[in-house]
């Protein structure tokens, strides 16, 4: 196994599975930014680029977000490639549902930089619109109704 995606697979044992928010400090750089996970966590320091981007500390904020959501998750990969510093990796996340305890699950690709052992930029790309409509929280079906151009309001 490469140590990059060693590396992926801790971080997603230890902060995910394991809910340990310690992880993130040790293993995602002060100064390192992750792209792709909403405009709604931004720090109010960080100004607008063309990606939104969260740092270890709005990391925390989405990390906590889940895990009010979300219990026994699991994040599997399926495929990786690494060149130089860079791996990318295709996932699937399983979890349950804490309301109900029901699965759920949603694919995502993720593509950091790790220099020494830590994550210093990721570009996550995950299918959260399936995720939030198995949580029930946007009515099912909503990627149909919104390809056919109908609103869901």
């Amino acid at each position: 196994m490469s140590s990059h995606l060693k590396i992926w697979e801790t971080w997603c044992r230890r902060v995910w599975k394991e809910q340990d928010e310690s992880a993130i400090d040790e293993m995602f750089i002060t100064e390192g930014m992750a792209r792709g996970l909403g405009p709604h966590l931004r720090l109010a320091t960080d100004r607008f680029q063309e990606h939104e981007r969260i740092g270890p500390a709005g990391f925390k904020v989405f990390h906590k977000c889940f895990l009010a959501l979300m219990n026994d998750i699991d994040i599997q990969v399926t495929h990786s490639m690494e060149a130089g510093d860079w791996i990318s990796a295709l996932c699937v996340f399983h979890a349950k549902k804490n309301d109900t305890n029901e699965q759920v699950k949603m694919t995502g690709t993720v593509f950091l930089k790790i220099v020494d052992d830590k994550i210093v930029e990721a570009y996550n790309h995950w299918d959260f619109f399936s995720l939030f409509e198995q949580l029930g929280l946007i009515p099912e079906e909503s990627f149909e109704r919104c390809l056919a151009g109908e609103s869901i309001v």
